[in-house]
């Protein structure tokens, strides 16, 4: 049975450590966070014991470690994980910098143990259906799609994610799920555009931003922490053939349109439902996975830096007022 630590009892923290306690392969064993109140109620929660020092998550005693500390932590957890040989699952965004991320991917890659960032929307059963959808080339051709992630500004310990030095406000922290998708579905991206209100923060935080594939596919991304009401997702692919469609607030959340009803395909709506099962249970289960036969994770270590140099590119384009940004 696997060992497993969380450093950082925020929520997430207590997600990951309800999955692990459920997971048969797995058993949470330490709990680690700065604020020791947070860290004694969910080990209570779950059955662990509380680290008091830090220096326990990298002991004999763990075999994997989970890192849902405030984002520019990331990398510190995951090098000190990586040079005691700890298997890492680390929450998004992978880093704050891009020198934090390569540090992270030549420590990953150099003590050779599973690493996956949790980019949780592939197991979002409308994004991966999209995703096989576009993929299978069910809409054609893509000219342009459009994301959007809209919630509150966010809490934390000490108010973080506030900071947009820290967060790097909801482009990084948040738009970045839409990032990862966009790029998982698409391919490399080659330009970037962004505006958003980061001078706000806080209480309040947008961003824009467009994006050109070396594909040729353009997409739109809004993500905003402006908002007062439910958390809210939506999305809109338009192909050559058709157009799929997604809203969080709808019963049916996925539909896909055909243009015509050609090659002997119905020229109708057809609604897919999201599954039962938790995605970050599915994401957690899959990690484990990865540990237990050695296989890549879905979300690899490139991957989730690209995410990263795509958020980043945006970040520079919005500070300066709206510059493109070429990605190499």
């Amino acid at each position: 049975m696997l060992s497993v630590a969380i450093c950082g009892a925020g929520g997430l923290g207590t997600r990951h450590a309800e999955n692990f306690r459920a997971i048969p392969e797995t058993q949470v064993t330490l709990v680690y966070d700065v604020v020791e109140d947070a860290a004694a109620a969910l080990a209570e929660k779950v059955g662990a014991r509380v680290a008091t020092e830090e220096g326990e998550l990298f002991g004999d005693d763990v075999d994997v470690l989970v890192v849902t500390t405030p984002t520019p932590l990331h990398s510190y957890y995951t090098l000190k994980a990586a040079e005691a040989e700890k298997h890492v699952l680390c929450e998004k965004p992978m880093c704050r910098t891009l020198e934090q991320g390569e540090a992270m991917l030549e420590a990953v890659l150099d003590s050779g143990i599973t690493f996956m960032v949790g980019h949780v929307l592939r197991w979002f059963p409308q994004y991966a259906r999209a995703n096989a959808l576009i993929t299978a080339g069910e809409i054609g051709e893509v000219g342009v799609a459009r994301t959007s992630r809209i919630n509150t500004m966010p809490a934390g310990s000490g108010n973080w994610f506030q900071d947009y030095a820290l967060s790097g406000g909801c482009t990084l922290d948040m738009t970045i799920h839409d990032f990862d998708w966009l790029l998982w579905t698409f391919g490399p991206a080659e330009r970037v555009y962004s505006v958003g209100a980061q001078r706000q923060m806080p209480p309040l935080d947008y961003g824009l931003t467009t994006i050109r594939f070396e594909s040729g596919a353009i997409a739109h991304a809004e993500g905003s922490w402006a908002d007062t009401g439910a958390f809210r997702t939506s999305f809109d692919v338009a192909g050559s053939d058709g157009l799929l469609r997604h809203d969080s607030t709808q019963m049916s959340t996925l539909t896909i349109q055909r243009r015509a009803g050609e090659e002997g395909r119905a020229a109708v709506q057809v609604p897919a439902s999201p599954a039962a099962k938790s995605p970050y249970m599915m994401e957690d289960e899959h990690f484990v996975q990865c540990i237990i036969t050695g296989e890549e994770p879905t979300v690899t270590v490139d991957e989730a830096l690209d995410a990263v140099d795509l958020a980043l590119a945006a970040l520079r384009s919005n500070e300066a007022g709206g510059e493109v940004v070429e990605l190499s």
